[in-house]
């Protein structure tokens, strides 16, 4: 089933179909543009008219938002920022309600939203009459980095089906984690998760997911392993869990490293707090693939922009 005008607010608005069309489809935008350094061959039957984008971010970005910026001007696809630094009319007491309604009334053809989750944000994006991309949604939802993050996978190993996904840190507060449980769940991949105990969800998704107490314990199981980020801003006052408790037991170093050994990748969706998430030897070393996350994310994202404007390759 197509995605041309379709949005994707959620994961699981996307079948595993479409998500095998994306990757074939990003993965041809890459090879492509690494040889030639454009894919402008690749886009058929390109008139004068261009498509305008429109990026509204309620909460900070670098990787989503850039990527998707350059994504769209890969494409030819015009691209417009409504910022969360005190530029836009939030500032004067206008709802992040109202500013989306008044974005989305100069009718642009696509639009992509960063928000901290509000449920009436998601209703106002779901009877927009143009297509919405989620491009976070609080502790909730991230579903254009689950593309990413699968696809990464899928390019390094030739298939997502078997491989077992270790899950570390900070994941009863991640978009991130949610929407790779459910896709990467779905394309047969074994998830785990490890963390300090407050930081480790028990309950719904999460009721059934494997767990376990030491990250050593998980590099030993494990061949993928994806850390993520302290949000300390998504804490409450007495969280208490600081930096230095929790890569005491949670770095992962270089010991971590060799118990994961050659057959392993490191991931990490960003952004990474050095030594505190991931030692700096580590980030350089072969085996992560930090940096090929972020390059992917240009390739998967433009994938999907073309498929949803209806943009043929």
């Amino acid at each position: 089933m197509s995605i041309r005008g379709r949005s994707l607010i959620h994961i699981d608005d996307l079948e595993l179909s479409q998500f095998q069309q994306l990757n074939s489809r990003a993965q041809y935008f890459k090879r492509e543009f690494l040889e030639n350094k454009t894919i402008d061959h690749l886009i058929l039957g390109r008139n004068v008219r261009q498509e305008v984008m429109v990026q509204v971010y309620f909460e900070p970005s670098t990787r989503t938002r850039v990527s998707f910026e350059m994504a769209a001007k890969r494409l030819g696809v015009r691209s417009i920022l409504v910022g969360a630094d005190g530029s836009t009319s939030v500032s004067k007491g206008e709802t992040f309600q109202d500013t989306l309604e008044n974005v989305a009334a100069m009718l642009p053809d696509l639009m992509v939203v960063r928000y901290s989750g509000e449920p009436e944000i998601t209703e106002v994006m779901r009877t927009l009459p143009f297509p919405v991309i989620s491009g976070g949604s609080g502790i909730n939802s991230h579903p254009t980095q689950a593309l990413v993050d699968a696809f990464t996978i899928k390019e390094h190993f030739g298939m997502v089906e078997g491989r077992k996904v270790l899950i570390v840190g900070d994941v009863v507060h991640s978009r991130v984690a949610s929407s790779n449980l459910s896709l990467l769940s779905r394309l047969g991949a074994e998830i785990a998760i490890t963390g300090p105990e407050s930081m480790i969800p028990s309950e719904g998704d999460w009721a059934d997911v494997k767990k376990f107490e030491t990250l050593r314990a998980g590099l030993e199981w494990c061949d993928v392993c994806m850390c993520l980020r302290i949000q300390k801003e998504r804490h409450a006052a007495n969280f208490g869990v600081s930096h230095d408790d929790y890569k005491t037991s949670f770095l992962l170093d270089r010991s971590g490293l060799e118990i994961l050994g050659n057959r392993g990748i490191v991931m990490h969706p960003g952004p990474v707090v050095r030594d505190v998430d991931i030692a700096s030897d580590v980030l350089s070393d072969p085996r992560s693939k930090v940096r090929t996350q972020v390059t992917n994310g240009v390739f998967i994202r433009a994938a999907l922009l073309s498929a949803i404007l209806g943009i043929e390759v």
